[in-house]
């Protein structure tokens, strides 16, 4: 709309202020300013709702390769925009859906709360992972929400009633990985004795295997929407999806499922409570063996190098599984492994696929040390022409990348020696990296890896911090604060050596360590 020149408009940061200079007006001025009027609300609405969105975070990177600079400001500037306060009884959030849903979907904070956490949105991720939590029911049988929306309801863009919405079923497996990873990185005891997050536990991991037949006997056996309550409806046909494959039908389990649920299975181990709990993780422990197998031995094509997507009754796959089973860390053939990743790292795949599925590859190739490649992938998302690069998960999962996977920062599990390791990436060897007032635990942190054989941590607040500094070289010591220590070598799946030591870095000080061949 062009705004009458009798209107003037002075815009700013906050907001819009609009001056009204009246003057010797005409009867028909008057009647195109009625119009004018009503447009000139609406403009009003959409900068109050504006002036109500976006967030705030003191977390900052800084790179000696300019490029990642611009990736990071764009990640965290655009990430923050999609932050919405704590209206309308909801509580904190910030959309992980398609853009203009107002809403946020399983599978997307799922995977965004990773790149949330470092920003610091702790108080976000625990509301939406609780309220995503709380919506699995049994007249659901015990699947959830796909979508809440901003009113805390439903989604009506996925839902119509209780046998009649939409959900694929690797939903509830992800969403007890990201609450055992969110238990860790900020330390919050209420993501494991929640009475609410443990009743979601126990559901997924026993009620909801048995109706939806996902135990590893039953996979060829099961129908591909295996529960139906009514015929006809518009979700129907998308009530228990077995896959985040949603375009083919003609499947009735994705490889996705099956490493999503490996890693429910392990995840519970960490985080189960009472001695029932535990008495349970430990058989799932045994079950996650046998979904393993089948992962390694139904998903993996001898004659393609690769792991298969999606399959039917004769258990013939078709498409790429290799993303989430790598994500899910469902691997554990080192043939297998290699082989996924140079599969995923071939732009002939990465350039294919949708942004949503390419928004998790480079934290992936960070993982198992395809530095090269991860770097390739995270410049192409955040590229100024990728198209649709405004989509929520991908300036999460950047930040993500930057952190989880440049700087190798990681929360150690229940029975570790450490509460923090670090592992630089960096693009060139000589490449300084930095991170500062990163939130993790109790604990605010500034980590700088100055190339890839020396980092330095600072513990600006919070308890004593047991800091385990890797480097990928092989050396039994390494110099901590200027004097040679004994270091551990551990061999990684993917075949790097790495060397470490764990040092202790009370509040208010700093401690580096270098490899003595730095």
């Amino acid at each position: 709309m062009k705004i009458p020149a009798i209107w003037r408009s002075r815009s700013r940061r906050a907001g819009s202020e609009f001056v009204v200079d009246w003057g010797p007006v005409k009867l028909a001025t008057l009647k195109r300013l009625h119009h004018s009027l009503f447009l000139l609300v609406l403009i009003c609405c959409s900068v109050a709702k504006t002036q109500q969105i976006g967030g705030a975070s003191d977390l900052t990177f800084r790179s000696s390769e300019s490029s990642l600079n611009e990736s990071f400001l764009w990640a965290k500037e655009q990430a923050l925009a999609y932050v919405r306060p704590a209206t309308g009884g909801i509580g904190p959030w910030y959309e992980s859906a398609l853009s203009g849903r107002d809403a946020f979907c399983i599978r997307d904070v799922s995977h965004q709360v990773q790149g949330a956490a470092a920003l610091g949105l702790f108080e976000a991720n625990w509301n939406m992972l609780n309220r995503l939590a709380d919506s699995v029911s049994a007249s659901r049988d015990w699947a959830g929400y796909w979508e809440i929306d901003e009113t805390g309801k439903a989604s009506a863009a996925d839902y119509a009633n209780d046998k009649d919405f939409w959900f694929n079923l690797p939903g509830n497996f992800d969403l007890l990985d990201a609450i055992e990873r969110m238990w860790r990185w900020t330390g919050d005891s209420s993501y494991q004795d929640d009475q609410r997050m443990q009743t979601f536990f126990r559901e997924t991991l026993t009620d909801y295997v048995a109706v939806w037949h996902l135990r590893p006997e039953m996979l060829s056996k099961r129908e591909r929407i295996a529960i139906r309550h009514q015929a006809t409806g518009k979700f129907v046909n998308s009530r228990g999806i077995p896959s985040y494959t949603e375009g083919a039908k003609d499947f009735i389990f994705g490889a996705d499922l099956l490493a999503a649920e490996y890693r429910a299975f392990r995840s519970y181990r960490d985080i189960a409570l009472s001695p029932e709990d535990r008495e349970l993780a430990g058989k799932l422990a045994r079950e996650s063996r046998r979904i393993q197998d089948a992962v390694e031995e139904i998903a993996w094509s001898p004659t393609q190098r690769h792991f298969l997507g999606v399959f039917g009754r004769d258990l013939r796959g078709s498409g790429s599984g290799d993303t989430f089973v790598l994500y899910f860390g469902a691997v554990k053939d080192p043939v297998h492994l290699r082989g996924a990743l140079d599969y995923i790292s071939d732009p002939n795949y990465w350039k294919q696929i949708n942004i949503e599925e390419e928004s998790y590859v480079p934290l992936v190739l960070f993982r198992y040390g395809r530095t090269a490649a991860a770097y390739r992938v995270l410049m192409d998302l955040t590229a100024k022409s990728k198209p649709r690069r405004e989509y929520p998960e991908v300036s999460f999962s950047a930040i993500s990348a930057l952190i989880n996977g440049v700087m190798g920062i990681e929360a150690g599990r229940l029975g570790d020696a450490f509460d923090i390791q670090t592992l630089p990436q960096p693009l060139h060897e000589n490449d300084d990296n930095s991170v500062g007032s990163l939130r993790i635990r109790q604990n605010v942190v500034d980590i700088t890896h100055f190339g890839n054989g020396e980092t330095r941590i600072v513990n600006k607040s919070g308890p004593v911090l047991r800091w385990r500094a890797r480097f990928e070289v092989s050396t039994k010591q390494l110099v901590v604060n200027g004097r040679l220590t004994s270091a551990h070598e551990t061999s990684l799946l993917d075949g790097r050596h790495v060397s470490w030591v764990t040092v202790m870095v009370p509040s208010g000080t700093d401690a580096t360590v270098k490899s003595e061949t730095r």
